[in-house]
């Protein structure tokens, strides 16, 4: 074999390994894929266990025989079974905002702000009662109380329910619905604060603490001071 032929066959060898070679970009995204379709098969697992037994009797061999996985694999992508439940809340937090945001802009333009905040706050406190329930709220207190998570988005000042709350009460200060000095933001966060106290005392006196009646007398009482 000449050195031309020698050359012409090595580059052809050469040319089907290239072909032959998978890009890493793709690799990588392969394997982010693989990780996320885990996570997502994961948190149906939970999903479901949770809603029909409760928090403390769903352990994580549970979690990872219900999904098909190893324990190995749970602990690849949470720290503990608390810090799941925090993840799936924070996930739920995020479309759920929008659902509170897409409420309000079904609510007439014409009805007074404080009407608008009163019938948020059912919906709101209706979706603690039905679809989050005590028993997960107190896994999520206790959480973030203890550290487990640092950043949550059900405690980001950054998330939607601020702003739409910020916005409600920016119409009703326009229309001279609202008497005070706190601004619209202010007044957002306080109300999210006292949310969150109700919640709380709903959680350490659950059943007995009937937290649709308690929230709509409160905040009866706190619109009516800056009215």
């Amino acid at each position: 074999m000449t050195v031309v032929s020698d050359w012409s066959h090595h580059n052809k060898n050469r040319g089907s390994l290239q072909q032959k070679r998978v890009p890493l970009s793709k690799k990588f995204i392969s394997r982010k894929d693989r990780a996320q379709d885990t996570k997502r098969r994961l948190y149906t697992a939970a999903e479901a266990l949770f809603t029909k037994h409760d928090f403390d009797d769903v352990s994580v061999d549970r979690i990872v025989r219900q999904a098909g996985f190893s324990k190995g694999t749970f602990y690849v992508h949470f720290e503990s079974k608390d810090d799941l439940l925090i993840s799936l809340i924070s996930d739920y937090v995020e479309r759920v905002d929008l659902d509170y945001q897409a409420f309000v802009d079904t609510l007439s333009p014409d009805l007074p702000a404080a009407d608008i905040l009163m019938q948020l706050t059912d919906k709101i406190m209706a979706v603690m009662i039905d679809t989050v329930g005590a028993e997960k709220m107190k896994t999520l207190y206790r959480a973030q109380l203890t550290n487990i998570s640092k950043s949550s988005a059900a405690t980001n000042y950054q998330r939607l329910l601020y702003k739409t709350l910020t916005d409600v009460f920016e119409r009703g200060k326009n229309r001279n619905e609202f008497s005070t000095d706190l601004s619209s933001e202010e007044l957002a966060n306080h109300l999210i604060l006292a949310m969150r106290g109700l919640i709380y005392e709903w959680c350490i006196r659950y059943p007995e603490f009937d937290l649709k009646m308690q929230a709509r007398e409160h905040f009866e009482i706190l619109l009516k001071g800056i009215q």
